[in-house]
């Protein structure tokens, strides 16, 4: 856990647009009910398909929650997440959920570029018409 990856977190969350707020103190003592529904919000994110249980009451639903997670974002994702961190909640679950994280916010912004290049190009094919 370093500080750089908490911030890079909260930042890439906050772009995301999760609707909770998450500060950096969060992760200084275990939270697992904010790591379930990070981890929750982000595979929802990733695949919208996505049926998960999401009672983490007891110790085994905690289990059964986080090896069912973890295994959608393997086989969907190709994305290997540490379930003993994620369970401990603390500030080294910060790097597990980063990978997911991380990968959204890629996608997010290969996505706009795109989106940006696509009107240029529409822009200089007007102006390619022109007659003078």
């Amino acid at each position: 856990m370093s500080f750089r990856e908490l911030r890079n977190f909260t930042e890439i969350m906050r772009s995301l647009g999760y609707p909770r707020l998450i500060s950096m103190e969060n992760f200084r003592q275990p939270n697992f009910e904010l790591v379930a529904d990070t981890l929750l919000w982000l595979a929802q994110r990733y695949d919208p398909s996505i049926d998960v249980v999401d009672d983490i009451s007891t110790e085994a639903d905690r289990v059964i929650f986080l090896k069912s997670i973890s295994q959608l974002m393997a086989a969907r994702g190709r994305i290997k997440l540490n379930m003993k961190r994620l369970y401990a909640a603390d500030g080294y679950a910060v790097k597990e959920l980063l990978k997911i994280a991380s990968v959204l916010y890629k996608a997010t912004s290969k996505a706009s570029e795109k989106e940006d290049i696509g009107s240029a190009e529409f822009a200089l094919s007007t102006k390619a018409f022109d007659v003078k």
